[in-house]
């Protein structure tokens, strides 16, 4: 006997779509993942999980590509890399950017920073092109003897040798300088200390990289590389002190329309306190005429004293900023203040 009437289709199951996690989640879960196997024994899975994890840290510590079962298939079926599907633009340009998986937060997906732009690994990078700081330029600065002016890629200005030459502020390493040079003429009545070099400010210029890149791996984080600064070095200052680099200030022109964003600003613990980081500041801010000028502040830096000087507002308080950033076992303060200095 037959009924009458339709009888309603069935509804397909929903698939579910996967996204990948960013280098920062990665961390996060191993984390987690690591506190919990400290207190209570790990299901199988969660354990397997968090050893995977491991070995991909391990990979990106030492500098290994990290295993793409999608790459590698389309490599042995002899379709090249470029035929791997992706889900969308930002994934399938992540890809092809870094196509051996390479070890570094740049490429990642979600959670994008401006500072992701300057983070590199070392083994990322061709070694025609890699830049190194050798003995010498760390001991006598930059081999150039006399700076010449430069046409900026970005504005197609030309940029003077010199944005500043200081011949009046005194740092404590100056004073000593003076010591140790007028200590042999100490009891010579007639004889007078020779003036000191100038504090030089300039645009960033290629020789300057090796010792910047330096500095930030220092008294940053690892894997640091301020090349890109190259393309724009109207929006840059570095200081000099008989060519040898003392302090940088770095400004990303374009982040939006009516903003910029200060990327790094620095000066060498031996050089504070004598106004290099103060004009370095007022330079930057003053290339941006007309542009909210934003930066990240680490929560514990002192110099959030200098950004309010300068009018900077604090806008957000992120938790945890700089620990994609930042070792595992760093002590530095992770979380960050968001300024802006609105026009």
């Amino acid at each position: 006997m037959e009924t009458s009437g339709s009888v309603e289709p069935v509804p397909k199951p929903v698939e579910p779509q996967y996204e990948a996690m960013s280098l920062y989640e990665e961390k996060l879960l191993l984390k987690k993942l690591n506190t919990l196997a400290q207190t209570r024994t790990l299901e199988p899975e969660a354990n397997r999980l968090r050893c995977k994890l491991r070995v991909r840290q391990i990979k990106r510590e030492r500098g290994i590509p990290l295993f793409d079962l999608d790459a590698t298939m389309y490599m042995l079926a002899g379709m090249g890399t470029h035929h791997v599907p992706r889900h969308n633009d930002t994934e399938t340009s992540r890809y092809q950017a870094n196509p051996s998986a390479l070890p570094t937060s740049r490429y990642s997906t979600g959670d994008y920073r401006v500072l992701d732009r300057y983070q590199s690994s070392i083994y990322s990078i061709p070694l025609h092109m890699q830049q190194y700081s050798s003995f010498l330029n760390r001991l006598v600065g930059t081999e150039d003897d006399q700076l010449q002016s430069i046409q900026s890629p970005y504005t197609a200005r030309v940029l003077k040798p010199f944005i500043r030459r200081d011949y009046e502020s005194l740092s404590q390493k100056m004073k000593l300088y003076q010591e140790i040079i007028s200590y042999p003429h100490r009891h010579n009545p007639d004889w007078c200390a020779p003036p000191p070099s100038s504090i030089d400010y300039c645009y960033v210029r290629p020789q300057h990289i090796p010792s910047v890149n330096a500095l930030c791996r220092e008294f940053f984080w690892p894997g640091i590389d301020l090349s890109e600064c190259l393309q724009y070095p109207d929006f840059s200052c570095v200081v000099l002190y008989r060519k040898i680099v003392i302090g940088f200030a770095f400004m990303v022109p374009d982040v939006k329309y009516n903003e910029a964003y200060i990327s790094f600003i620095f000066t060498h613990p031996e050089w504070r306190n004598c106004g290099i980081a103060t004009f370095m500041l007022y330079h930057l801010i003053q290339t941006c005429m007309g542009k909210d000028v934003t930066l990240h502040v680490s929560a514990t830096n002192p110099a959030m004293l200098l950004y309010q000087k300068f009018g900077f507002k604090p806008e957000e308080f992120i938790l945890d900023f700089y620990d994609k950033y930042y070792p595992e076992d760093s002590r530095d303060c992770k979380h960050a203040f968001f300024l802006r200095l609105k026009r």
